[in-house]
C-alpha cells in the first residue's frame, strides 16, 4: 500500500516538474496529438472497423426511413378512405412528387410523379398501376394546378386545355374530378385527387371542404416524419 502511495507521488512529482518546464498548456497538446496519433494509426491498421461503422449507421438510417414511409402511406390510405366515404366519390388517390435527373446543361430537375395511394369504391377499377413516373411538365392542367393550387370541375372542361390528360382520364372512366396541389414548405408534396366516374357527380362546396381538410393531414403526416 504504502508503495502504491509512493508510486503516485513519484508520477505526480514528475508530471509538476514537466508541468514546470513546459507549462501546462503544452503538455496537454503534446497528449492529444498523441491520442489523435493513436486514432490514426488505429484505423490505418483496422479499416474494416470503420467501414463497419459507417455500414451499421447507414442501416439504421435506412431502417428508420422505412418505417417513417409505412406510416406516412398508412395514414395516408385512412385519410383517402374517410373522404372515398364522405364524398360518395369513385377514387380517391395520392400522387406523391419525386424528383428525376436534372438537365446536365440547364441544372433543371424534372419532376415526376407516382400514385402513392388509391382508394375506390365497390366495383370501381383501381388505376394506381397506370399512374406510375408520370412525367408531369408534359401535362399543362398540372402546370395549372401548381399555379392556382387547385382544380375542379368537369374531365371534358380540361380537352382544351391538355388533351393528352384528358383521354387518359377518359380511359379512366372519370367524369368529373378535383385536385389540390399540397405543399411542404416552397416544396411540392404531391396532388391530392377524387375521381367520379361514369354517372357520378360532384356536390363542389362539400368537396371544396373535405379535400382541404383532408390535404392538410396527409400534409401534416409529411411533416412530423422529417
Amino acid at each position: 500500500m504504502e508503495q502504491n502511495v509512493e508510486k503516485g507521488i513519484g508520477w505526480l512529482q514528475k508530471l509538476l516538474g514537466l508541468q514546470q518546464k513546459y507549462g501546462f498548456f503544452s503538455i496537454l497538446k503534446g497528449l492529444l496529438i498523441i491520442l489523435v496519433t493513436g486514432y490514426v494509426i488505429f484505423f490505418a491498421l483496422n479499416p474494416r472497423f470503420l467501414i463497419d461503422k459507417f455500414e451499421a449507421i447507414q442501416l439504421e438510417r435506412h431502417d428508420k426511413e422505412v418505417a417513417k414511409r409505412f406510416r406516412t402511406d398508412a395514414e395516408t390510405r385512412v385519410t383517402l378512405n374517410k373522404l372515398l366515404n364522405i364524398l360518395d366519390a369513385d377514387r380517391t388517390w395520392f400522387l406523391d412528387i419525386h424528383n428525376g435527373k436534372k438537365n446536365l446543361s440547364t441544372g433543371l430537375g424534372y419532376l415526376y410523379g407516382d400514385m402513392l395511394a388509391e382508394e375506390c369504391a365497390d366495383g370501381v377499377e383501381s388505376v394506381e398501376h397506370e399512374w406510375q413516373n408520370v412525367y408531369l411538365p408534359k401535362h399543362p392542367l398540372i402546370a395549372k394546378v401548381y399555379e392556382d393550387g387547385y382544380f375542379y370541375g368537369s374531365v371534358d372542361s380540361i380537352k382544351s386545355i391538355d388533351k393528352s390528360l384528358y383521354f387518359k382520364l377518359k380511359s379512366n372512366d372519370v367524369n368529373e374530378m378535383a385536385m389540390l396541389f399540397l405543399f411542404n414548405g416552397e416544396t411540392p408534396l404531391g396532388i391530392l385527387g377524387i375521381s367520379f366516374c361514369g354517372d357520378g357527380k360532384m356536390n363542389p362546396p362539400l368537396t371544396g371542404k373535405w379535400i382541404r381538410k383532408a390535404g392538410t393531414k396527409i400534409g401534416l403526416s409529411f411533416a412530423r416524419e422529417e
